[in-house]
């Protein structure tokens, strides 16, 4: 509930079966439908890493696709244009599947990213009790190495004596703090008399 959030675990070194899988059939689906859905694994890239550059590639990949495919037509068969489209069309698709592979083998190999770290704490606002303990005043019991076993034959440690602690030196009460002592009687006064009716 309080204090920094846990910190994500961090990746595995090696990629899922399930993301192995989703990189074989979109793999798959590029080659079988000859480039023709190579703008599928674009889009997953632009959706898995959410980076400007990945989402241009894919616009850019998606109307290449597209002029790849319009001199496919009936009307063009036999000419150089659909020859040109249909081999434009199977360079795409294996510059897709090839960027496709390392990007993504690339993005489920990287660590996690770090958290970002935290602010700095506030300073404690000194309110009423103690006074705010100086930083060079605290002390701290040494903790045992966790790689050492404890020696079940040695004595235990003796607590050491604390020195007794002086109250600080009083300062001369404030104006403000008679004036607040002052409001104080007078409003006991006020509730002593509303009792007494």
């Amino acid at each position: 509930m309080y204090g920094p959030p846990p910190a994500s675990a961090p990746r595995p070194g090696g990629s899922s079966a399930g993301a192995v899988a989703v990189r074989v059939l979109l793999t798959v689906l590029v080659v079988v439908s000859l480039g023709f859905l190579a703008w599928v694994a674009m889009l997953r890239i632009a959706i898995m890493r959410r980076t400007g550059r990945d989402w241009a590639l894919f616009w850019a990949q998606l109307l290449l696709n597209i002029a790849c495919v319009v001199p496919l037509e009936q009307r063009f068969a036999g000419t150089w244009m659909n020859t040109a489209g249909m081999i434009a069309l199977l360079v795409q698709m294996v510059a897709v599947v090839c960027y496709y592979l390392i990007v993504d083998t690339r993005h489920h190999h990287a660590p996690a990213p770090l958290p970002a770290p935290l602010p700095p704490a506030p300073a404690p606002v000194p309110g009423y009790g103690y006074p705010p303990a100086h930083p060079g005043t605290a002390t701290t019991a040494p903790s045992p190495s966790p790689h050492l076993h404890p020696n079940p034959y040695a004595q235990p440690p003796q607590p050491r004596p604390y020195p007794p602690r002086t109250p600080p030196p009083a300062a001369p009460p404030s104006p403000r703090i008679d004036q607040v002592r002052a409001e104080l009687d007078e409003l006991s006064d006020l509730l002593r008399k509303e009792e007494g009716r």
